[in-house]
């Protein structure tokens, strides 16, 4: 609504009425640029006009201004401060910008004036929680649940507190509540896999992120949380499928990101090669081999200081010795062949591994 002022400014009352009706419908028609410039219009020549400022507020946000949309919202509460719509988005947009202690103010002004805000008691915990502040955050979720409880955003974040401070059975809840809700985010059920995985449920962890990769297969995430958890459960020949597909969900992602998986999959690259080993199964061992100098690519740093890696190829020379010791054995299975083979999969950034040579 049009100020008191601009109403009474007769004909030019009209033609802002006409503007703010005209950005209305470009808003509707999702032509937020437009919008914009219409209640742009309206506040340059009546700045009292709350309702103009809030929906230019509005049109900024939907346009990504993060910064033009809380100085709108800002004039909208300055100048109608019972406005509980306006505080919540403010607080909304604050959280975007990471302003916690501006964004738990703004929201705990729009639940003073009113307490069936579902969305502005999540914001409060959202930020509460970034300061630092678990019980009262964990009290706003209560409340935006009480108040809302089919609001899926908010039970995924009380599955997050309350995993955070160690409540994994009240965590699971939350969060497969959350899920129910169609709250289908990739953290959702990462978030639930470390529950089940805290709760010692390993295949249930699994399943999860099953899930999480199949709805989204570029998920990184996700796909390295599935290799910890298959590692985990001794699944080495699946963990490493899991880490290779997060080397190439990762491939346009910055080096650290891709260096993660693919350090993983050095790892349980070794493992495979301990195991082939342990089988004496050569064609194993060099499939190992081969998947172990892709990985070391990938990788970027892969070395034998590194004490993870280290130990696994530990593991696999302590293998071939098993296997070499007290009775005559192919070549490839020595331990100084062994070493060889793998320190040149983990140096090599061009030529294939070594198949082992010698004889059988």
């Amino acid at each position: 609504m049009l100020s008191d002022a601009s109403k009474s400014a007769g004909s030019q009352g009209e033609s802002l009425a006409s503007v703010l009706r005209a950005g209305n419908r470009a808003f509707e028609a999702r032509d937020y640029a437009d919008a914009a410039r219409q209640y742009a219009r309206v506040v340059a020549v009546d700045g009292h006009c709350a309702s103009a400022w809030y929906r230019l507020g509005n049109a900024r946000w939907r346009r990504g201004d993060r910064v033009g949309s809380i100085e709108a919202y800002r004039r909208a509460v300055g100048e109608e401060p019972t406005r509980a719509r306006a505080w919540q988005n403010l607080s909304t947009v604050e959280l975007s910008v990471h302003a916690w202690s501006e964004a738990a103010i703004a929201a705990t002004k729009a639940v003073s004036l009113d307490p069936t805000r579902s969305k502005a008691w999540n914001n409060l915990a959202v930020a509460r929680f970034a300061q630092g502040d678990h019980l009262g955050a964990e009290t706003a979720l209560r409340r935006a649940v009480e108040t809302a409880p089919n609001l899926a955003v908010a039970w995924a974040n009380l599955g997050r507190l309350l995993a955070d401070s160690r409540r994994p059975d009240a965590a699971r809840a939350a969060y497969e509540r959350a899920l129910s809700l169609g709250e289908t985010d990739v953290a959702v059920r990462l978030g639930l896999a470390t529950v089940f995985v805290a709760l010692g449920e390993g295949a249930r962890a699994e399943d999860v992120l099953e899930a999480a990769v199949r709805a989204e297969p570029l998920a990184v995430d996700a796909w390295v949380a599935l290799g910890d958890v298959r590692r985990s459960r001794s699944a080495h020949g699946p963990a490493l499928e899991a880490y290779e597909a997060a080397s190439a969900a990762a491939e346009d992602m910055p080096a650290p990101v891709r260096h993660r998986s693919a350090r993983r999959r050095c790892h349980a690259a070794l493992v495979l090669a301990a195991e082939a080993l342990d089988a004496s199964d050569r064609d194993e061992f060099t499939r190992a081999a081969d998947r172990l100098r892709q990985a070391s690519e990938a990788s970027g740093d892969a070395s034998v200081e590194d004490e993870v890696l280290k130990s696994a190829l530990d593991g696999c020379l302590d293998m071939a010795h098993k296997r070499s010791t007290g009775r005559p054995g192919p070549e490839w299975i020595m331990p100084e062949r062994v070493r060889g083979v793998l320190l040149r999969a983990l140096s090599s950034r061009s030529e294939p591994a070594d198949r082992g040579g010698g004889g059988s």
